[in-house]
């Protein structure tokens, strides 16, 4: 079927939202650090229900319908049956499948069963981050004005760098300085007390069930309002401070002193003073194109300052707990099932975590299908099988390759566990989403269930299944 098949990249692209469409999200809502926009959650008017009793969602746009047939429950069960009995998952592997254009469940196995999700829980946080921040909101780092001194506020800018990266966008302490600089010597001032602020961020800077081994092995920095280049002390070694917002002070003294503004003293923690005029600041991307890093490089320190983000703005603080608390809300306002979910964090390291397959795919399926179109840079963030991202590596064998781009899935993977959520287009043209858990692994079958996964979605993107 040559057209069936021309036809699903360009229903592919339908369904997940294209990149370019949603880089025309540019607007900046105002400092988050200072006045977190005043936004509320998601309407819940903007988000299409979720099939009850056998009941079927609209398609809200009908520039996306698709005609071709949707897999049945028999037919995906007789395909299925061979690639789920693979040794390689393990002895307990959960699965969902929702038809991608209506939300009925098609296949399921264990679909309500909470599992260790890895990193499939960044869905989650990047559907939360958007809601609550609003995805078009950019995050400032400022320098404000204190009188006898000048205070250097975090507003938890995750991508915040040490030098200017025109292509990637970010901000950069280069440019701030540079800017302040300038500033100061306006105004005859050639030496400053430097402080900084990174009270936006509160609570614990580390999980509390995360190991010790998370930080001192620089898989994860700190969590705090105000980083530079990720905590990492010397980039690009992994090694991150144990106060990154204690070296981004001192990275920004010291690019003060390159443009010759002298820093007296030590480089200390301060609150700014309310209603500190701003004399500099410099923006992250937006959010929508955070959640895309995030969810493509499976950025661990992305996602766990999107959480706290989200927890400030809020209101329940912006700490993990905060972060927790308001990922709950979010998904009761999208009317997403929340049974059993558990989350200590936003990344999913914490193996403390726990999540169904169902409220993963239900995740999916709404940032699809809403009238937001914000929201579906979760599913534009999600890497190309074969392609992007950490999937790039993935989808290259004979018995895999069916699925190289035709499908997107964040990736999940701690030791013991291996998980993939995500779409893919079957051979009749039709969008499918799927989520498959598998955390009952042996350590050294880990990789190897990464094989059997795919070969799972693979199966997916070449049937018809009728």
């Amino acid at each position: 079927m040559p057209n069936s098949r021309g036809l699903l990249i360009g229903v592919l692209a339908l369904v997940t939202g294209a990149v370019v469409a949603l880089d025309a999200f540019g607007v900046i809502n105002g400092p988050i650090n200072r006045a977190l926009a005043q936004r509320t959650y998601a309407d819940e008017a903007t988000v299409p229900a979720l099939p009850q009793s056998g009941q079927v969602v609209p398609v809200l746009n009908p520039s996306t319908t698709v005609k071709s047939p949707a897999p049945t429950t028999a037919g995906l069960t007789k395909a299925l049956r061979r690639v789920l009995a693979s040794p390689s998952l393990g002895n307990d592997v959960s699965v969902v499948i929702l038809d991608g254009q209506t939300g009925q469940q098609l296949y399921a196995r264990k679909e309500n069963k909470p599992q260790g999700p890895a990193s499939t829980a960044k869905l989650i946080t990047g559907v939360a981050a958007l809601a609550t921040l609003g995805s078009d909101t950019r995050i400032l780092t400022q320098v404000v004005d204190n009188g006898s001194s000048i205070t250097l506020v975090g507003g938890g800018d995750p991508m915040l760098a040490s030098k200017p990266n025109p292509k990637a966008g970010t901000a950069s302490i280069a440019e701030l300085a540079t800017t302040t600089t300038s500033w100061l010597k306006r105004a005859n001032r050639t030496s400053v007390v430097l402080t900084f602020d990174d009270s936006l961020f509160t609570g614990p800077t580390s999980a509390p069930t995360w190991p010790a081994s998370y930080v001192a092995s620089g898989i994860v920095a700190p969590v705090t309002a105000l980083q530079v280049d990720r905590g990492k002390i010397n980039p690009p070694s992994p090694a991150r401070a144990s106060d990154p917002s204690e070296l981004a002070g001192q990275r920004f003294a010291q690019a003060l002193k390159v443009r010759g503004i002298s820093v007296k003293g030590t480089v200390k923690r301060a609150t700014a003073a309310a209603g500190a005029p701003v004399i500099a600041s410099v923006q992250s991307p937006p959010i929508t194109d955070l959640v895309e890093v995030m969810l493509t490089d499976s950025d661990d320190d992305v996602a766990e300052v999107l959480a706290h983000l989200a927890g400030a703005r809020a209101g329940n603080g912006g700490s993990f707990a905060g972060g927790s608390a308001t990922i709950q809300k979010v998904l009761d306002n999208f009317r997403i099932s929340r049974d059993g979910l558990v989350l200590f964090d936003g990344s999913g390291l914490s193996r403390s975590n726990a999540a169904t397959p169902l409220t993963l795919a239900q995740v999916i399926y709404t940032s699809s299908r809403s009238k937001d179109r914000g929201l579906r840079s979760v599913l534009s963030g999600m890497p190309v099988a074969g392609l992007t991202g950490t999937l790039t590596d993935r989808f290259r064998t004979a018995s895999t390759r069916a699925g190289g781009g035709i499908a997107r899935g964040k990736t999940g993977t701690l030791t013991g566990v291996s998980s993939l959520a995500g779409t893919v287009v079957d051979r009749q043209g039709h969008p499918l989403v799927f989520v498959i858990l598998a955390d009952q692994l042996t350590a050294a079958g880990t990789l190897a269930a990464r094989q059997g996964i795919d070969r799972v979605v693979a199966t997916l993107a070449q049937c018809g299944c009728q």
